[in-house]
């Protein structure tokens, strides 16, 4: 086990009184894969490293090592002072952050999770191995689990340690020409229900043999908890970004406090106590804030760091990435507000409409309205008189998300954890309408 707080004192006694960061990463983790209806493979890593920022009259410089050992940690402090010394100043550089009061989280860790051994994760996947020969289906994914921790400390007196566990079941099925798909990540496997995983994506398997062509145009579509997730990510990087605020690229700038998007869209950024919780503090060691990013379809605030909010006169609200970086801060934990609706109450109530199971390739190519490309995979399926009529060939879709979400027809009581840019905690949707171009078999 390393002991961080050594360590770091070591890197603030060495910089000799230079403004130092030190940002301690540790994750272990292991993964079982299967495919062809067997575990095909089983692996396990163990990483640790140290990132060393010095910060210093208008100049700053960094070093990352991934050894611990004092003549290691002496080389790697001298080569950043020296780096240090033949950097450009930068007007607009902050000095590093001071302490401020961290709130508690949620716990998120749980050591039996993290050190899940491998006859658990086979046992899981055999399961479903078994149940799909019998049907002559074949199964194909992962089973991880595994733990991260982070320690943020700098030599003005920041101290921040953060440490959480994770477990994710993906399985993939294929029913002769049909694909199905269900994938749960969660910090506790407890919380995870692996049976319904299966029986998902067996079932989406089976029911997507034999898949039709439909002509591109304008659908209504459903859109399942885990494809929803992926566009609103998208939506929440680009649109609720500051940097992408300040530069004016976000269809946010400027309109803050205006309806531009459907009244049944609510999203806010809480890692503290949200639905999808995480570390509470970013990676200056600052206190992250709970940020209602849409209420209701009026835009109310963006997420900051230190030096986008610098630039907009305003405050951090704890979301910078690890320092210096030229993106720009993003919501990492987000929760979209359920409404009243089921899958099958937006099925039955539609005369005709695409319902999607999960998105893949998905690309911006217009940032200030968020209009994306991608594809449709393992599970699509065509909706005609409040019934699934038949299966579809996978869909390329070119839409802007900003106008897409403000024609919301109806949002699912139930959300899902999902795995993104962060945490996502996602209901189903149904929009009003959604361009798709072309068909594809694969």
């Amino acid at each position: 086990m390393i002991k961080t707080e050594n360590i770091c004192e070591r890197i603030f006694a060495l910089a000799k009184g230079v403004q130092t960061e030190a940002f301690i990463e540790h994750s272990s983790g292991a993964l079982t894969r299967f495919a062809d209806n067997e575990i095909s493979q089983n692996v396990y890593n163990d990483i640790s490293s140290v990132s060393i920022r010095f910060v210093d009259a208008g100049k700053t410089s960094k070093v990352t090592l991934n050894q611990f050992d004092l003549p290691a940690i002496e080389r790697a402090v001298k080569s950043g002072l020296e780096t240090l010394k033949w950097q450009k100043k930068d007007k607009n550089l902050l000095p590093l952050a001071g302490p401020k009061q961290l709130a508690s989280s949620r716990n998120v860790f749980s050591k039996e999770t993290a050190e899940l051994p491998p006859l658990y994760r086979a046992g899981k996947i055999n399961a479903l191995i078994k149940a799909c020969k019998k049907t002559r289906q074949i199964a194909f994914g992962t089973l991880e689990n595994g733990l991260t921790s982070y320690t943020l400390a700098n030599s003005r007196g920041v101290f921040a340690r953060h440490r959480e566990s994770y477990i994710s079941y993906s399985v993939t099925v294929r029913d002769r020409d049909g694909f199905g798909w269900a994938e749960t990540p969660a910090s506790n496997s407890d919380d995870i229900d692996f049976e319904a995983v299966n029986r998902t994506a067996r079932l989406k398997a089976a029911m997507s043999r034999n898949p039709r062509d439909i002509k591109p145009g304008l659908y209504p579509v459903i859109l399942e908890p885990a494809a929803a997730a992926d566009l609103l990510s998208y939506l929440c990087v680009f649109g609720f970004g500051g940097q992408f605020y300040n530069e004016g690229s976000s269809f946010v700038s400027g309109n803050l406090g205006k309806t531009l998007l459907s009244p049944r869209l609510s999203i806010e950024d809480n890692a503290l106590d949200g639905p999808a919780p995480g570390m509470p503090f970013d990676f200056e060691g600052q206190p992250r804030s709970r940020v209602l990013l849409v209420e209701k379809g009026t835009v109310k605030a963006v997420v900051h760091d230190r030096k986008t909010a610098a630039a907009a006169k305003t405050v951090s609200t704890g979301h910078s990435l690890p320092q210096p970086n030229g993106f720009t801060p993003f919501p990492l934990n987000i929760s979209v507000r359920t409404g009243e609706s089921s899958i099958e109450e937006m099925i039955k109530t539609s005369q005709k409409a695409v319902l999607i199971t999960q998105l893949h390739y998905t690309n911006l190519l217009r940032p200030p309205d968020v209009e994306m490309t991608g594809m449709t995979r393992n599970g699509t399926f065509l909706v005609e008189n409040g019934k699934i009529s038949k299966p579809l060939k996978n869909l390329r879709f070119t839409q802007s998300m900003v106008k897409a979400f403000r024609e919301v027809e109806a949002v699912g009581r139930k959300a899902e954890l999902c795995q993104v840019w962060g945490k996502l905690s996602c209901p189903a949707f149904k929009l009003k309408a959604f361009n798709f171009s072309s068909a594809t078999k694969f």
